[in-house]
């Protein structure tokens, strides 16, 4: 019986200069023009280039990514004839899931991010830190005392796994939690090279102008099943997909609730995109049989298993 397959796509933070390989550029020329039209920027020079400061800035760092983990699908599926029963991404990685399974165009796809990230830039500042090794209860009460205390934003907005929680909100939100968690002897506090507060309502002033974007755009019923980042559910039509898009701009991401529900398949996991980092949260959450595309082995890896 074949193996159920899903793909998981990553988010921000990445992405690195260089990260499309000569294999990924072979593909480049198919979608040459697409990439053009959608962007008023040569993306693949700043990919390529830099300088880093630019690959960096939400607005160029979310299409980077969604290219170049798009390139990597399209790679694999070709290299060895397999599709995925379910594709997912993690907070910007939701967007490439989409383009993957056809839900969108690669130039829309492109197009949108580019715009979710400008709306992005334009609110408060605000940060993220990972917490490791500490209780979501914890952090979860911690942020809503400071938020009383302070009258900001504060909250949990990536729920990776038991040992891991990424908080984000305002500056001084952020900060405050972060030096109460430490005093208490947590530690483990990361900080993310990022400017903005995703996953919190420091983007609730993006919310009107994306959905506008977002309505600008045909979509259609994804080609295979997307497990989205709001409720880790599956949407039932397309009003619902976009619905599911907007709130996740605000609302956590649900990625151990998301691997939990891909852990029951029992099947094969590919990260695809330029990083690791989905690879280490899948295992922590209990799936062993998960392999990065950016691997050097990773073919050899894979065709072991298949």
């Amino acid at each position: 019986m074949p193996r159920h397959i899903s793909f998981i796509f990553p988010g921000q933070g990445s992405q690195h200069l260089g990260m499309l390989d000569d294999n990924l550029k072979k593909l480049l020329n198919i979608h040459k023009n697409e990439i053009n039209d959608s962007l008023g920027f040569n993306l693949m020079d700043i990919i390529d280039n830099g300088p880093v400061e630019d690959l960096n800035r939400t607005s160029i760092t979310q299409p980077a990514i969604l290219l170049t983990s798009y390139l990597y699908f399209k790679n694999i599926c070709e290299e060895l004839d397999i599709i995925p029963n379910t594709v997912c991404g993690h907070s910007l990685g939701e967007y490439s899931a989409l383009v993957a399974a056809d839900c969108i165009s690669l130039k829309d796809g492109l197009s949108l991010v580019n715009k979710r990230g400008i709306l992005m830039e334009k609110c408060k500042a605000g940060s993220m830190y990972a917490i490791l090794d500490t209780d979501i209860n914890v952090i979860t009460n911690l942020c809503s005392k400071v938020e009383n205390k302070l009258n900001t934003i504060v909250v949990p907005a990536n729920l990776n796994s038991a040992s891991q929680t990424v908080i984000s909100g305002t500056n001084e939100g952020v900060a405050e939690v972060v030096k109460e968690l430490k005093n208490a002897g947590h530690k483990k506090c990361i900080k993310l090279k990022v400017s903005v507060a995703s996953h919190s309502e420091v983007m609730n002033e993006t919310l009107d102008k994306f959905k506008d974007e977002i309505n600008k755009l045909k979509f259609t019923n994804p080609k295979y099943e997307i497990i989205h980042n709001v409720d880790f559910q599956i949407a039932n039509n397309v009003e619902n997909l976009k619905n599911k898009l907007l709130n996740q701009l605000i609302m956590p991401v649900q990625w151990s609730k998301t691997m939990q529900y891909i852990q029951k398949f029992n099947g094969i996991v590919i990260e695809c995109g330029p990083s690791k980092v989905l690879s280490g949260l899948a295992k922590a959450n209990g799936i062993n049989n998960v392999f990065a595309a950016s691997s050097d082995s990773f073919f050899d890896d894979i065709r072991t298993v298949l």
